[in-house]
């Protein structure tokens, strides 16, 4: 059953990576469906104590990330996907995910930089030019459980 779940964790999570690529969006009812996923994960494999754990880095992550959302910084989307990856990765690992989210999110800034300064179609087409960070999410949340998923 863990390891059911903790491929549920990644597939779950990659679908909102994909889908935020796609269509700059991260709907409700996925982050409900990875929250469920990973909590369901953290708590069978872990124990309570460190799904306690892993609950308030959650918390914690959605009280931020909606701060963040009221002034501007991040949409609502990401706040929710961050919290709902987090109950998967307890307090002590807070920093790993932050640290990997944050380096993969200056890489695909840069990338997407590049790629606009270059002339992208999307650049040029007018379209608003949004970062899809559930993608940096998603990484730094990988980052965070890999030792979690090695055998």
């Amino acid at each position: 059953m863990i390891p059911v779940l903790m491929t549920a964790s990644v597939l779950t999570g990659a679908a909102g990576a994909v889908g935020d690529v796609l269509h700059r969006r991260l709907p409700n009812w996925l982050c409900l469906l990875v929250a469920i996923v990973c909590a369901a994960w953290t708590a069978l494999s872990l124990g309570l104590p460190d799904f306690g754990w892993a609950a308030l880095h959650a918390v914690c992550g959605l009280l931020v990330g909606m701060a963040l959302f009221a002034m501007g910084a991040i949409g609502a989307g990401d706040a929710k996907f961050y919290a709902a990856l987090a109950f998967a990765v307890p307090i002590d690992r807070a920093l790993a995910m932050i640290g990997w989210m944050s380096a993969a999110g200056l890489g695909m800034l840069v990338i997407m930089m590049i790629g606009r300064r270059i002339g992208s179609a999307r650049a040029s087409s007018g379209e608003q030019w949004t970062v899809p960070y559930g993608v940096a999410i998603y990484l730094g949340f990988i980052g965070a459980i890999w030792p979690r998923i090695l055998p």
